[in-house]
């Protein structure tokens, strides 16, 4: 076993030698990959840089043995190959694709009708039994971090069932004070534009939270 992991790795670092620039541009992509997870909030999906870069080698090792353009070209359609094949197999994975929605069992008793507005804009996607799922959200594997996201929120707290998790709702007002709600991958890549609200909307609901019962600091308690 020993003896085959340092032939692979020898292999592998005399042909990254022979190719440096092709080196450097797949280096440069797999960091492009683990930053784009990062952006959007699931660095778990950069895990699925090592079967890619297994099969590739699977199979550039049952190719013939090549040298020069030849053989660069024989690296770069083994690794084409391999991310096709990863991602048709990853979309038979069911995880992401059941886009439920639970009942809506209780609400805070907002303060305003703009209070509810604004926070249906900043926080339902994630933290509510109303999400409203992308078309991008049946793809894998933005599938599944959009799913992820829904799931962390919703165990957080739920506003579509206040009544029984109205204590975790505590720090609403802290987390959007802070910026932490929404959170920027939420809105990365001009995703969700209305959560992005301006300074006077936040300061809005800021105000009306403060008046809505079980939000923190104000409100005069829970139901």
């Amino acid at each position: 076993m020993i003896t085959r992991l340092t032939s692979f790795i020898n292999d592998l670092w005399a042909m990254a030698k022979r190719h440096v620039v092709l080196t450097a541009v797949l280096i440069f992509l797999c960091l492009l990959f683990v930053g784009f997870s990062f952006l959007i909030g699931f660095v778990q999906m950069s895990v699925l840089l090592a079967p890619i870069a297994l099969i590739a080698w699977w199979i550039i090792t049952k190719r013939d043995s090549k040298t020069g353009r030849a053989e660069a070209l024989t690296v770069v359609s083994s690794i084409a190959i391999a991310f096709v094949a990863v991602f048709a197999l990853i979309q038979a994975v069911p995880y992401g694709r059941s886009h439920t929605n639970g009942p809506v069992t209780g609400e805070p008793k907002w303060s305003s009708p703009q209070t509810r507005e604004l926070m249906v804009r900043a926080c339902f996607g994630c933290h509510s039994n109303e999400v409203k799922y992308p078309s991008y959200a049946n793809v894998a594997p933005i599938s599944w971090a959009v799913q992820n996201h829904v799931d962390e929120g919703r165990s957080k707290v739920n506003y579509s069932e206040f009544t029984s998790n109205s204590e975790e709702a505590d720090n609403t007002i802290e987390v959007i004070q802070e910026g932490s709600m929404p959170p920027s991958y939420y809105t990365n890549f001009g995703r969700h534009p209305e959560a992005k609200l301006t300074a006077a909307e936040m300061t809005t609901l800021i105000a009306g939270l403060k008046a809505t019962p079980g939000m923190g600091d104000g409100g005069g308690g829970r139901d």
